[in-house]
């Protein structure tokens, strides 16, 4: 059945930290306004001009330049 490692690349599997989400996005910002990750809007789309969340997403998402680097994002 092959390892685990191998299993998971073999359909693809991401993490959450991994999947397309305003989190990772290249358009994106941690909301320093709002004063943490409690608020209902957090993170703020730079190129929409809005409120959002970390696992909310687009159809115009861009990977950031720390997870196209595969680093955490």
């Amino acid at each position: 059945m092959g390892s685990i490692q191998s299993r998971k690349a073999a359909m693809g599997y991401m993490t959450a930290t991994r999947r397309p989400s305003c989190r990772n996005c290249a358009y994106s910002s941690q909301d320093s306004k709002l004063g943490g990750t409690t608020d209902v809007y957090p993170w703020h789309c730079d190129k929409g001009g809005f409120g959002t969340t970390a696992q909310a997403v687009c159809e115009d998402h861009q990977p950031s330049r720390l997870q196209k680097e595969g680093g955490a994002a």
